[in-house]
């Protein structure tokens, strides 16, 4: 049964969607292979980086006990690791381990320029 745009508008104000259809809406949609392809290429996610390396390590640079207690959130400017950690007593901690935490980053495949860690609480 075909409505009219008024009863249709008033149908889809019911049903919470949108009034108007848009030239984009009438494309047919993209297939899901497609789309994985394009997000892998424009975020590179297949291509080694020092943050795949960081997150597949790291438990083997902070060990067991603290690696569930602190966590990568960026590297900034390609050679600061900032790292936050769930309280006061594990910043200061990590602040005496600093450098041999470093140099085990360092280490890692692709993590040669991080030069600085960053730990907040």
């Amino acid at each position: 049964m075909k409505f009219t745009k008024s009863t249709e508008d008033i149908i889809a104000d019911f049903r919470g969607l949108p009034r108007t259809v848009t030239p984009s809406s009438r494309k047919p949609p993209t297939s899901i292979e497609n789309l994985l392809v394009v997000l892998k290429e424009q975020y590179k996610l297949e291509t080694p980086s020092p943050e795949r390396s960081l997150v597949e390590n790291w438990e083997n640079v902070f060990g067991s006990s603290l690696a569930g207690r602190c966590n990568p959130v960026r590297i900034k400017d390609g050679q600061t690791l900032i790292i936050s950690v769930t309280n006061q007593t594990l910043r200061s901690e990590l602040q005496f381990q600093k450098r041999a935490i470093l140099n085990r980053i360092q280490k890692l495949e692709h993590c040669g320029n991080i030069r600085e860690l960053r730990i907040r609480s």
